[in-house]
């Protein structure tokens, strides 16, 4: 992490500075869900569809 500042690359500071975005985008379009919103006993609901799930579920939907 010797090549970081404040968490960030020097691409990214130079990208931001000239008033780049350097946060993937969500391409809200495509199927599936794209996240999840935590219910707090331990499942989740994702998002868009509102289907309650539990971690393992959520990670398979969401890739991860």
């Amino acid at each position: 992490m010797a090549n970081r500042i404040f968490g960030m690359t020097f691409d990214e500071i130079q990208a931001l500075q000239q008033g780049r975005d350097i946060h993937p985008k969500i391409d809200v379009n495509a199927l599936g869900d794209y996240g999840a919103d935590p219910i707090g006993d331990g499942t989740f609901r994702m998002v868009p569809s509102g289907d309650i799930v539990d971690y393992a579920e959520r990670c398979r939907r969401l890739k991860r």
